[in-house]
């Protein structure tokens, strides 16, 4: 019962996010309930990803992130044997509306976050700092079109979308193409071209579709697993990878 009411405060905005749960000895004299059925209940919910715990300070409500179904989703998404070719029909469909809206819903706040991606991916040479900068713009796409629906979305694919992203940046011809659509369609979006936006975001996604070859229709676990091993060595794992697709901008975000 201490469960669902927390959880309906939180859902519904009375705790907001950033704020501190009451403590535990508060909820204790409150509900007349014990303090390891507290904390079990806290655990859930911590568990369930609406709070987060800092030893010594107490609970506070976690800011919902895009990569939170991912967990829950992937099992499933790797059962039905995605290739390339789902996830890029998969990523035009998000991608190219998200684009289109970012360019006339975008802040400042916005602009900066594509920019500072977009000028960090641009100045790495490490493989898999490429592949996180990436991510990270084209998230700052997504977030900019301002609709949780397709944040949540895109963020349930991600990891995914990164395995797909250390395909193409391993690839010089694939690269060489996609590359410079970043610029085109960061630009649009400046600009408030929401047309243009969307036809340079289409541009930069199908370029996988021409290029990728028989690797187009191959498992996409087996593709990305074949690119790791050749490009980066036995010693990088699947999970090493897939830690940028989980939180691709860690170091920008703040903690409670």
């Amino acid at each position: 019962a201490l469960v669902s009411y927390l959880e309906e405060q939180i859902v519904s905005g009375r705790f907001a996010e950033g704020s501190k749960l009451p403590s535990e000895r508060a909820i204790v004299q409150e509900y007349g309930l014990s303090r390891p059925a507290v904390r079990e209940a806290l655990r859930d919910l911590a568990g369930r990803g609406l709070i987060d715990t800092v030893p010594g300070r107490g609970a506070y409500v976690r800011r919902p992130r895009p990569g939170d179904l991912a967990g829950p989703l992937e099992a499933f998404y790797r059962r039905q044997q995605i290739t390339p070719r789902h996830l890029v029909e998969a990523r035009k469909m998000i991608e190219c509306a998200a684009a289109s809206l970012a360019a006339s819903r975008s802040g400042r706040t916005d602009l900066e976050a594509m920019g500072l991606a977009l000028a960090r991916f641009d100045h790495s040479t490490d493989l898999v700092d490429r592949t996180r900068y990436d991510l990270a713009f084209h998230m700052s796409i997504v977030r900019a079109a301002h609709n949780p629906v397709i944040e949540m979305m895109y963020g349930s694919i991600r990891s995914f979308v990164a395995q797909l992203m250390l395909r193409s940046l391993g690839d010089p011809t694939v690269s060489h193409a996609g590359v410079p659509y970043h610029r085109e369609i960061y630009e649009a979006v400046s600009d408030g071209d929401g047309e243009r936006a969307r036809s340079s975001m289409s541009g930069h996604l199908v370029i996988a579709e021409r290029l990728y070859g028989d690797d187009l229709d191959r498992s996409l676990r087996g593709v990305f697993q074949r690119v790791l091993e050749r490009l980066l060595g036995p010693g990088v794992t699947l999970d090493d990878l897939l830690e940028v697709a989980a939180e691709p901008d860690r170091e920008d975000r703040e903690t409670p």
